[in-house]
């Protein structure tokens, strides 16, 4: 009976040492979409349990900082859980061939998996899966030291944008207030060069994302910011050029809109919940027409009023606003105007400081914000 249930154990053993070896290479390898049963399953209730506990904090603040271990939390069981995989893999498949208990199996086998080499049994089979257990810990080691690098190089990369339209619309982003400041930078020729760095953002963003969905999750240096806002303000600030200045070559424009829809979905792929339920509310005419006033205060060369560019631009922001603000739902991201509630904060509202002419048209009522950066265009354009 014994003899019998070491060979299943074995068996057991050779199967969870082959889905474990399929588990790494789709999570550190594959470079395209594909889905770990071991990460997803860690993945999916690491990030139920951090929302579950950032949505009771009185204090959007708190839950941010809070959230802000979350990514590297869950990346770290991620890799412990596997390499815990591999040693009890080959503690089992240890069993029928050396005189050992399940807890003697499981000691070697986690020696020779981290190398250490203290515990071994001298005869051929066991030598040869405690070789073969230590070639695959030296190999595990080797693919997690490349893999943790080249996703923080994407968070890095992915965050230098952002940090480069923050200097000009303030944090968190909104995209009247983008056309604002270039309108009062004379700089508004120059919206198309921004346009254009976003598409090229969107589509690397898009590729990494999809392959390394735990990117998501990881936020931003500034708290006040987040990649999903931004990508927000810039798409609503093209589709507001696009239907206030018809005249225009709106061409950038429109190539980013389809560009930061296309990143959306792949974004969001992995997050199942999205697209099963309602988590915003729809952007009203009125909080559009709050947006047109902003960008009259400062004289933007609008073509058509607000009353008529608002069904064209309700039509386009179908294109990506809902599963945008989904998306920020789900995440707890940064409270910003014209994207939605936060789960578990739905009273929470930021605006960007202003400058001084806003101060001459109505101005919302939580539109003073708190703990702001210098505005750089107070003393320039103010």
């Amino acid at each position: 009976m014994e003899t019998t249930l070491r060979w299943i154990g074995f068996a057991v053993g050779v199967g969870l040492a082959v889905g474990t070896v399929i588990a790494v290479i789709k999570t550190l390898i594959v470079p395209r979409r594909s889905w770990s049963f071991l990460s997803g399953w860690i993945g999916r209730w690491g990030y139920k349990a951090f929302y579950g506990i950032a949505v009771r904090f009185r204090s959007f603040d708190l839950a941010d900082r809070f959230l802000g271990f979350q990514a590297p939390v869950v990346v770290i069981l991620t890799l412990a859980s596997l390499l815990g995989a591999f040693s009890l893999a080959f503690g089992l498949m240890l069993l029928p061939w050396a005189d050992l208990t399940l807890g003697g199996a499981l000691r070697e086998a986690g020696s020779s998996v981290f190398t250490l080499g203290f515990v071994s049994t001298p005869t051929p089979i066991p030598t040869a899966l405690d070789v073969l257990a230590g070639a695959t810990g030296m190999i595990f080691v080797a693919l997690t030291i490349g893999y943790l690098p080249s996703l923080y190089s994407e968070v890095r990369h992915r965050e230098t944008l952002v940090k480069q339209l923050e200097v000009w619309t303030g944090k968190p982003s909104w995209g009247p207030e983008i056309l604002a400041r270039f309108t009062l930078a004379g700089a508004l020729d120059r919206l198309p060069r921004l346009l254009r760095a976003w598409d090229v953002w969107c589509a690397r963003v898009a590729d990494s994302h999809m392959k390394y969905p735990v990117l998501t999750h990881f936020r931003g240096p500034r708290a006040r910011n987040h990649f999903l806002i931004a990508l927000l303000a810039i798409a609503d600030a093209a589709a507001l050029d696009i239907v206030l200045r018809p005249s225009m070559d709106h061409t950038d424009a429109r190539l980013l809109l389809q560009q930061a829809a296309s990143c959306l979905r792949d974004i969001a792929y992995p997050m199942r919940r999205i697209g099963t339920e309602e988590a915003h509310p729809r952007l009203t005419r009125s909080e559009f027409e709050d947006g047109c006033c902003r960008l009259a205060a400062v004289h933007y060369p609008a073509e058509r009023s607000a009353a008529d560019a608002w069904p064209a631009f309700a039509e386009i922001r179908e294109w990506y606003a809902p599963i945008a603000c989904q998306l920020l739902y789900w995440t707890v991201a940064t409270p910003a105007p014209w994207s939605g509630e936060r789960k578990g904060f739905p009273d929470v509202a930021d605006w960007p400081e202003a400058p001084h002419v806003w101060s001459v048209v109505p101005s919302p009522p939580s539109w003073a914000g708190r703990d702001r950066e210098p505005d750089p265009f107070r003393s320039n354009f103010g």
